[in-house]
């Protein structure tokens, strides 16, 4: 089966730059795409000048920004036109081993009806921990309203970890199914990732991995994640070039969130009240607590 690697930028060459730099050659990708999502600074040309040289790397230049899960789509809809099976969308501020791809691979070769599969972010928590989830989990359940609520407020968060997160020992295990998996480093089936209609372009930023692993879910397919194998994500380091302001991103985050409890999770119209009512508590405690 042929990999691609898919990598979108925004106002971010540095980071975009590094990791192509670090990975772009592994012999496990049989294709690169990197998707420039209209960049407003010298991404274009310095992203350009790079790829001269890369006869493995496809350049694709947006000349609008409809958001991360749109560019992400464009970049998908290249590999199935390349003849690509598999794609790994890796954000920029990620680092990772090609043996740990390989294993990624081997392990959607081997089990078909697994449409997603990640490894985990490497940290020096243990996984499952409370310390661990605050910092950023790799993987969590899927949701219903209420928990997916509680886990958007910043504070509510820090109550009910346990409830809201598999605990330490669900990773004793090699492989796991799980709800979602942290969307900084994942691999797809791309004809999968098409046929549910990949991310919904109607959320900007923010929750693209759980509307992706319910739309795997809905049509009978898997999200899992390899305990052995680790990546390191220096979180959220592309967004806060871009959106340097706590309370902006939180903002964007709620939108897509609405949005999706709307659209996917059918809520009513209390519970979209309920929903309003809670975000404007939580942007207090961002302003107050710069709490996220």
């Amino acid at each position: 089966m042929k990999l691609a690697l898919v990598v979108l930028n925004y106002n971010d060459a540095d980071n975009t730059l590094k990791i192509l730099g670090n990975v772009a050659d592994y012999d496990i990708f049989d294709k690169v795409i990197l998707v420039d999502n209209a960049s407003n600074d010298d991404s274009r040309v310095r992203l350009g000048s790079f790829c001269e040289r890369k006869n493995k790397i496809h350049f694709i230049e947006n000349h609008e920004n409809k958001g991360y899960g749109a560019g992400n789509n464009i970049g998908i809809a290249v590999a199935k036109k390349l003849g690509i099976d598999l794609a790994l969308i890796a954000n920029p501020d990620t680092d990772f081993d090609e043996n740990v791809i390989r294993v990624l691979k081997s392990a959607m070769v081997k089990n078909d009806n697994i449409a997603i599969c990640a490894p985990l972010v490497d940290t020096n928590d243990a996984y499952g921990s409370r310390e661990n989830v605050l910092k950023g989990a790799s993987c969590w359940p899927m949701r219903d309203f209420l928990h997916s609520l509680a886990e958007n407020g910043p504070i509510c968060r820090r109550i009910f970890t346990r409830a809201l997160h598999y605990d330490k020992n669900f990773y004793n295990a090699k492989i796991r199914t799980v709800g979602a998996v942290l969307g900084a480093l994942l691999m797809v089936r791309v004809d999968d990732f098409i046929k549910v209609g990949g991310y919904d372009e109607n959320m900007f930023l923010y929750g693209e991995e759980d509307l992706l692993s319910k739309k795997m879910a809905d049509i009978g397919l898997k999200t899992a994640v390899i305990t052995g194998y680790k990546y390191k994500h220096i979180h959220s380091a592309s967004i806060k070039k871009s959106l340097k302001s706590l309370y902006s991103r939180q903002k964007i985050r709620e939108e897509s969130t609405l949005y999706f409890y709307e659209k996917y999770l059918k809520i009513n119209p209390l519970q979209k009240l309920l929903a309003k009512v809670f975000f404007a508590v939580v942007r207090l405690e961002v302003l107050v607590f710069a709490l996220i």
